[in-house]
């Protein structure tokens, strides 16, 4: 159905970090797009808070490799669209047990340099780094993704573009159509386009029964710290210019404990350094964003971060600066749900911890599932909703990183 503009039209449910960009480059298309999310970006409340995330481009998988690959040239795509780098290239310390080989070969089969770090000699490439008998890989192309220049930035772009933002609005069912597909909002208005992008992050659950699916989704809360000197003397950082970090977990673990999780961590800038525990603090109740808006940092938490800062990586004042709580959702295999689920609806959802590093990807991906054009065949295999047929319970327990 065209619009009053003669343009086809789309809405996007979700102003996330898929969301957002997808509606940007339907906007760029020549679609009328309205962009429908129910807090802000960015906010308390979101799952986007935060400035930085970790770009690693090393997977143990030669596929998601790739797709990691495309990133970074969507990103260039996207910089240059919004007139600001929106990541930075920091280099990234991957240490492991039990991953090295598959991450190795993957970045080998995309072209990309990969260099082994004996145990030893960690902390020359990141600095005060504790050995702990384990080799690990350095990673030159990965970094961070400056995601809230990226989501700010987008979203001003889409604006300026002619985009419809629509804050504070939450969408209640979506409801599919041969030729066109109807969003109902909360207070009863009811808004139609041509195709409906979901994008809802850990809000996706509540809007499947009207979609006619039901897919294994957990969606978690997750805990990161900033840590460094709050002493440090502008312009120097509290935190030293570190590379990113993967430190996976133990592949035989001896216990349940802070020892037995790995951690991710990366350079933050004026904020410090940030790192997070790869366990999460809890799932969301119900199974579902719904009204679990919670987002209370846990001190036991925090202090064992802390910790484990003091005691791994020593060049780093161990004193926190500041916590972040956000949100996350696992899929029933850890790889993302993505694919036309109605001749009017696109799904995206089940980021699986790593839907930030894929923004710039997914907003042109997204986009071009939206008007129908071909996409990598591959990724749509991987990706595709009904891969677990009839298998709709949450899995019980995550893949770790460097354990998928």
């Amino acid at each position: 159905m065209a619009t009053a503009t003669g343009r086809r039209s789309a809405i996007v449910v979700g102003a996330g970090a898929w969301g957002l960009p997808a509606a940007l480059d339907l906007q760029d298309r020549g679609w009328d797009v309205t962009l429908i999310e129910r807090f802000e970006p960015g906010g308390p409340s979101a799952s986007n808070g935060g400035s930085t995330r970790l770009w690693r481009l090393a997977d143990t998988q030669p596929w998601r490799a790739r797709s990691l690959r495309g990133t970074l040239d969507a990103m260039d795509r996207l910089s240059e669209r919004l007139g600001e780098p929106v990541y930075r290239r920091t280099g990234l310390l991957w240490r492991d047990d039990a991953s090295l080989p598959a991450v190795a070969e993957s970045l080998v089969a995309i072209g990309e340099p990969v260099e082994r770090i004996a145990a030893d000699r960690v902390a020359e490439v990141f600095a005060g780094l504790r050995p702990d008998g384990r080799d690990a890989l350095y990673v030159e192309q990965a970094g961070v993704v400056h995601i809230d220049r990226l989501l700010g930035r987008s979203l001003t772009a889409f604006i300026a573009a002619g985009g419809v933002y629509l804050s504070q609005t939450r969408v209640t069912a979506i409801e599919p159509g041969a030729a066109s597909a109807t969003v109902r909002l909360a207070g009863g208005e009811r808004r139609t386009a041509d195709q409906v992008l979901v994008a809802a992050g850990p809000g996706t659950a509540e809007l499947l029964p009207g979609l006619g699916i039901a897919l294994p989704l957990t969606p978690y809360i997750e805990q990161v710290v900033y840590v460094g000197d709050p002493g440090a003397v502008p312009p120097a950082a509290p935190a030293p210019d570190l590379p990113g970090l993967v430190d996976c977990p133990p592949a035989v673990p001896t216990e349940q404990g802070p020892d037995s999780a790995g951690v991710y961590a990366m350079p933050n800038g004026p904020l410090g350094y940030k790192i997070g525990l790869d366990r999460p603090l809890r799932s969301l109740a119900g199974g579902t964003l719904g009204d679990d808006l919670d987002r209370s940092p846990v001190a036991t938490r925090t202090e064992t971060i802390r910790a484990r800062v003091a005691r791994d990586l020593t060049s780093i004042v161990p004193q926190v600066l500041g916590t972040q709580v956000c949100t996350w959702t696992d899929s029933g295999d850890g790889d993302f749900i993505i694919g036309r689920i109605h001749p009017s609806v696109v799904l995206a959802c089940g980021d699986s911890g790593e839907g930030f590093k894929y923004a710039a990807f997914m907003g042109e991906y997204l986009a071009a599932l939206v008007v129908g054009e071909p996409t990598d065949a591959e990724f749509d295999q991987h990706w595709d909703p009904a891969r677990f047929g009839t298998e709709t319970a949450p899995r019980r327990h995550y893949s770790p990183i460097g354990r998928h």
